[in-house]
């Protein structure tokens, strides 16, 4: 018997991603779709999708440059046949958005969202909405994020003034981007893994140039995906450098220690947990749908009218000894 996805909050359900109800609109599916919205390029993949509505820097971050897409700029409403759709700045990463999407309900589906501004996404910004969808990738109480990319740029300065090369450990290609931006701000060129430089070359088909060369030199820092950390030594090519984690991770002593980096700085570009419960706040939601890694604990937070949204979890065969 084929099972009917159970809606987890007022307006939206969960199956392989959030589908407003009542519309075709699908967001972050993690299957095909014939109309799927991308908040931001390191959320999901294209998929195989047959209409991917996004901003024009995510689109060109995944290659998607098929006119059966549709790139749409933020803050200009537009209707995909009775349905109202506004994309809203995010401030998650470069080309991030959410969704508000008026079908008589308003659903704002803000996916993960940025506090600060700091980085190239800007600063998030909220629409008025009976149900707000918001992902939660940290929410622990220790999640505080205060560093700003000037310690960051102190870190590079100080390697680069004793010969060592900056190693700048980051979580997607998009936070290169971010480090990449601060650092040209300030005159420090850098390099990066090739996962940051083909998405520095992808994004200047949307028009924003950020510089990122391939090849470690002097007077380089260089930029490296922490996924890929164990390819760091041979890209070093034996050249003395210093290693700094710059993300929300270094909140997490645990795993600090065990990367046995130099310096760990909690600059994120993700909302920590005060200013996600903020943002929730302010947009004044009937309704609230939580994703993400930290979403029972967000959820909890907010109060009643908050729940997970998400896969369902399975119960343990066997109780842990």
């Amino acid at each position: 018997m084929k099972r009917t996805p159970r809606p987890s909050a007022a307006g939206v359900s969960w199956r392989d991603g959030v589908h407003v109800l009542g519309t075709a609109v699908w967001c972050d599916a993690r299957r095909a779709r014939a109309v799927c919205f991308v908040s931001s390029a390191d959320r999901t993949g294209r998929a195989g999708h047959g209409q991917l509505i996004a901003t024009a820097e995510t689109l060109a971050l995944l290659g998607a440059h098929s006119d059966a897409h549709l790139a749409a700029p933020t803050g200009r409403p537009f209707t995909l046949g009775t349905v109202r759709l506004e994309l809203v700045r995010s401030g998650w990463a470069v080309g991030a958005a959410a969704l508000l999407v008026d079908a008589g309900h308003r659903v704002l589906y803000a996916g993960a969202v940025g506090a600060t501004g700091s980085g190239l996404g800007g600063a998030a910004e909220l629409r008025r909405c009976d149900t707000l969808v918001v992902a939660a990738p940290y929410g622990a109480p220790h999640h505080r994020f205060d560093a700003t990319a000037a310690e960051v740029i102190e870190f590079a300065r100080g390697a680069l003034a004793i010969g060592a090369v900056p190693v700048v450990l980051v979580t997607s290609p998009l936070k290169g981007l971010d480090v990449a931006a601060a650092f040209d701000g300030v005159g420090i060129p850098c390099a990066g893994h090739r996962a940051i430089v083909e998405a520095a070359r992808r994004l200047a088909v949307a028009g924003v140039n950020v510089v990122v060369k391939r090849t470690v030199a002097r007077g380089r820092a260089l930029l490296w995906p922490l996924a890929d950390r164990a390819r760091l030594g041979a890209a070093l090519g034996g050249a003395p450098a210093r290693v700094v984690l710059a993300s929300g991770l270094a909140v997490e002593r645990d795993l600090v220690r065990e990367l046995g980096v130099d310096a760990a700085i909690p600059w994120s570009a993700a909302a920590d947990r005060a200013a996600l419960l903020a943002y929730v706040a302010r947009s004044g939601a009937a309704s609230v749908a939580v994703t993400g890694a930290y979403a029972d604990e967000i959820a909890a937070a907010i109060g009643p009218h908050a729940r997970r949204l998400g896969p369902p979890r399975q119960m343990p065969l066997f109780a842990a000894s």
